[in-house]
């Protein structure tokens, strides 16, 4: 039985080693896509949000940043780029115009089992 939560975690890959001579290893894990945001409200607070592709995320991180932008330049080039669905370039528009205090990512966020790496060295 289907429910809203399906197709939300999907192997992605987790590491590519490269060796000269031979072909590259590739790992996949367990992850989700999530869009993580810290903005004008919320004092600061990182808020984050999980979707079911990259896609989707990228998109809707796009639509928050068109909505975001306080010129009208900006809001202007933004959208632009969000009808020529060029969604990382929105991002990445909003992250360099608003340097140091907001951020606006897409990321792949890995499950982490118990006991299991939490890439913290």
């Amino acid at each position: 039985m289907a429910t809203s939560t399906d197709g939300f975690i999907r192997p992605q890959i987790a590491s590519q080693l490269h060796r000269a001579g031979q072909p590259v290893e590739t790992a996949r894990k367990p992850a989700v896509w999530t869009l993580a945001h810290r903005g004008y409200s919320g004092s600061g607070r990182l808020d984050v949000w999980v979707y079911r592709t990259k896609k989707a995320a990228l998109r809707a991180g796009a639509e928050l940043a068109c909505i975001c932008f306080a010129h009208p330049e900006e809001q202007q080039a933004a959208r632009t780029l969000f009808n020529a669905g060029k969604y990382q370039q929105v991002l990445d528009l909003y992250e360099d115009t608003h340097p140091d205090t907001h951020l606006l990512r897409v990321q792949v966020a890995f499950l982490q089992e118990d006991g299991g790496d939490h890439g913290d060295g």
